[in-house]
């Protein structure tokens, strides 16, 4: 009886120890996200980070003072409540309580200071320097930080929004560590980076909001974006960022796309300090060479909306306030022999193929355009890092490029087309009346006196063809159907993606 009783036992703990075989991979499946990328990351650095497959990885690494939600709306980030005095000379801004870095260290308003300060500095070569330099100096008391402003300067809430606002460790700061090593306050930690092959995160189970349901989130580049949808078709990519309308088209019912209208768009730079782009004359002759509906329909399949200079909603420019707002090639042709080029001129453009999926049809579309008024446009295929570095140089006549918008003009073009810009170097071209302009616009929280003064910004850099604004392409996000809970931004940003889940 006893051994019958111990046998009785045994299958029955063999029967447990069977079933708990039998459950354990369904209660241990991790929930790992693959994003499909067709660009690598170029630094670690995110304060001067300008490519866009830099700024969405490291996006969700590091957290910003405030955030852009879906609806433009500014909303509370690393800190909870800010507010300007009276004269608007002064932001206090009161920063979240219990928030830790990734290394555990406590975030606090000193930390805020230190890399504020960072970003002032020219050497640290920060993207968007020129936002902050109304800023005369930074004061804490407690977990308030207060920004002395030089003069009113409302758009500066919406400019701390960003990776290129992200806020760092100040002992990081002192140590020199970043750009070298990864410390940020984010919802994903980051893990490791192979160069050309991926970017790996995990989750961050101390984030201040909700912890990621997400388990790693890995960025692995993939050469193309069709690659990039068969692998999503395939199920070893679960979401996928597209620029191609070509490929959007061709997700099919087993995948979820979002198309959100972007704030980012496509343009044809010219450097205006460099003959013989110095002329306005050659300026408006390209201008007026390029119909940019042609563009779209030959370059983007029709999916674009035709911009001037400001994309950000509540300010966007006129399209058609251009001396040129369709294509005219006999003006362009005046212009020209203004100029003392009847005969045509030849004019090289840097564009990176890998940038963006249609930048070669746009630019053989502008190419073949521009032929019809004389102007024979030389392409230089680079890649994407080489296009970077000449990019930031200012060392082109023209680039095709592809920029990114904000949701308020000031923190748009700043930093490109005022004389102390930290892009002005890059944007070629830059004026008193703009300088002036610019302040304007920043000093007032008048809307009606807001929108007039970037109306005249706006006229001056198309009147005098500064660049040729084409269009803004849409954000398409292509997920598995096992993915719920993402948000698309028209900012581009994937911070959503922290509370996103994989069922």
């Amino acid at each position: 009886m006893r051994l019958r009783k111990k046998i009785a036992v045994v299958g029955v703990a063999t029967a447990l120890v069977a079933s708990v075989v039998l459950i354990a991979p369904a209660q241990a499946v991790s929930k790992d996200l693959v994003v499909g990328i067709t660009l690598d990351i170029d630094k670690l650095d995110p304060q001067a980070a300008t490519s866009f497959a830099t700024v969405r990885a490291l996006g969700v690494v590091y957290g910003s003072l405030v955030e852009v939600g879906p609806k433009l709306d500014i909303r509370p980030g690393l800190a909870t409540s800010w507010g300007f005095n009276a004269a608007g000379t002064q932001l206090r801004l009161h920063i979240r309580k219990g928030v830790k870095f990734h290394d555990g260290s406590t975030f606090d308003a000193q930390d805020v200071k230190a890399s504020i300060e960072r970003i002032l500095d020219p050497a640290t070569k920060a993207a968007a320097r020129a936002n902050l330099l109304t800023i005369t100096s930074i004061t804490t008391s407690g977990l308030d930080v207060t920004l002395h402003l030089s003069t009113p300067n409302v758009p500066i809430l919406a400019a701390l929004d960003g990776v290129n606002m992200a806020m760092l460790s100040s002992d990081d700061i002192k140590a020199g560590k970043i750009g070298k090593s990864v410390n940020g306050t984010g919802p994903f930690k980051f893990v490791s980076w192979e160069p050309g092959q991926s970017v790996k995160l995990e989750k961050n189970a101390t984030y201040w909001g909700k912890a990621p349901k997400l388990d790693t989130v890995t960025f692995r580049v993939i050469p193309s974006e069709a690659s990039v949808l068969s692998a999503l078709n395939a199920g070893t990519v679960q979401f996928a960022v597209i620029t191609d309308p070509l490929i959007a088209k061709q997700v099919g019912k087993n995948l979820k796309m979002y198309k959100t209208p972007g704030l980012a768009y496509m343009v044809l730079q010219l450097n205006a300090r460099k003959a013989p782009l110095n002329d306005v004359n050659v300026r408006l002759a390209i201008q007026c060479a390029i119909s940019r509906s042609e563009v779209v329909k030959t370059a983007q399949s029709g999916e674009a909306s035709i911009i001037g200079p400001i994309t950000s909603p509540a300010y966007r420019s006129n399209p058609n306030d251009r001396p040129c707002p369709n294509a005219d090639i006999a003006k362009a042709k005046k212009y020209l022999a203004n100029a003392g080029y009847a005969t045509g001129l030849t004019i090289k453009s840097i564009v990176a193929p890998t940038q963006f999926a249609t930048a070669s049809a746009i630019a053989q579309s502008l190419k073949s355009q521009l032929a019809k008024a004389g102007i024979t446009l030389e392409l230089e295929l680079v890649d994407d890092s080489t296009f970077i570095s000449r990019w930031l140089a200012a060392d082109f006549a023209t680039a095709i490029a592809n920029n990114g918008g904000r949701i308020d003009p000031d923190t748009m073009y700043t930093r490109y087309f005022t004389s102390t810009g930290n892009l002005n170097k890059v944007a070629g071209y830059s004026s008193a009346t703009l300088d002036a302009l610019f302040i304007k616009g920043k000093s007032t929280s008048k809307v009606a006196e807001r929108k007039a003064a970037y109306r005249a910004i706006s006229e001056e850099l198309e009147n005098n063809a500064v660049w040729i604004w084409l269009f803004a392409p849409y954000e398409y996000r292509v997920t598995s159907k096992s993915l719920t809970g993402f948000v698309p931004l028209a900012t581009g940003s994937l911070i959503e993606l922290r509370k996103a889940d994989l069922k």
